[in-house]
């Protein structure tokens, strides 16, 4: 896993230098649901609160996501993409998709399926509500 997180890194760089995986993800998971709390980010990405701070952060400099209050509950906040993330994120997240179906491009698609079967019962034996988000 190590080897395909440094290969998406080392193909974003070549593409844009001023992001890295850990904000694509960021950017990926805000696509998929905007205006989520950090809390549930972290869970989400299976990252701590105070890594998620920093990723947080350093979006908001570089103007790719925005937070604002929670109507809801006046002391947490809520991120959302901003028109500059979402340019970036449409970008970008092709580049994700095709390095991964680069990696098990040399494989049948009925081991590839036996590969998505071992990822999925890996997710779902440590981090089983994953799916349920």
């Amino acid at each position: 896993m190590h080897v395909l997180q440094n290969h998406v890194q080392a193909e974003l760089q070549k593409r844009n230098s001023s992001i890295n995986i850990e904000q694509l993800l960021l950017l990926m998971e805000l696509d998929w649901e905007d205006g989520l709390r950090p809390t549930v980010l972290a869970e989400r990405m299976l990252r701590s609160k105070g890594t998620l701070s920093s990723l947080i952060r350093h979006a908001e400099r570089g103007e790719l996501i925005a937070s604002a209050a929670d109507p809801s509950n006046r002391n947490a906040k809520r991120i959302f993409l901003t028109q500059k993330g979402k340019r970036l994120h449409d970008e970008l997240a092709p580049v994700v998709t095709s390095v991964l179906q680069a990696s098990v491009g040399h494989l049948s698609r009925e081991h590839q399926k036996i590969v998505e079967d071992a990822m999925d019962g890996i997710i779902r034996k440590f981090h089983p509500g994953w799916f349920d988000q």
